[in-house]
């Protein structure tokens, strides 16, 4: 329902019912009992304001809200839930984040997941190349051929490589160990 506005157009005052006023002519606070659902004289809203001095029957345009101070105001109905998945899970409030994220996974580990990861490829043929030099990689783990099989296995997830990106940092990591 639109607001009614006087002949000058601005909006008129209407308090709930429960509301803490200041009635500013004389100054008292009290709380909204009752009002109007069509403006009357003065085209203004006419609350009923119960007050320590008695009721008292005023117009819109007499009352203030009484702001709810911060300290005593009422708690929150819901509270946010937070829920921090993962190894490297953080909140930072007005902070930068400057830390180091650091895994360790075995290697026979990281092998198993990749082999996991290899045989979820759709394509059949795909799917077996990248398991051959993934076995190839395995097994030069730890010798001078690791950079080639290194190499050899990144050619053959180049159509993949979202699926194995989790994987690359620590093969990366396995190269400059050796």
């Amino acid at each position: 329902m639109p607001r009614r506005t006087n002949a000058a157009g601005s909006a008129k005052k209407r308090f709930a019912v429960g509301a803490n006023v200041i009635v500013t002519i004389p100054g008292v606070i009290g709380v909204v009992t009752q009002l109007d659902d069509e403006p009357t004289s003065m085209w203004e809203y006419w609350h009923t304001i119960q007050t320590k001095f008695g009721e008292r029957r005023e117009p819109g345009s007499n009352l203030e809200l009484v702001p709810r101070p911060e300290t005593n105001s009422a708690p929150t109905k819901s509270t946010p839930h937070i829920h921090l998945h993962g190894d490297h899970s953080r909140i930072n409030f007005n902070s930068m984040d400057n830390s180091t994220n650091i895994t360790s996974v075995s290697h026979d580990r990281l092998f198993v997941q990749m082999h996991e990861t290899a045989r979820s490829v759709p394509d059949a043929i795909e799917r077996e190349d990248i398991i051959a030099r993934l076995n190839v990689l395995e097994q030069a783990h730890g010798t001078g051929g690791f950079l080639q099989a290194y190499q050899n296995f990144i050619a053959s997830v180049a159509n993949h490589v979202t699926v194995f990106a989790p994987f690359m940092s620590l093969l990366a990591q396995m190269l400059s160990s050796k």
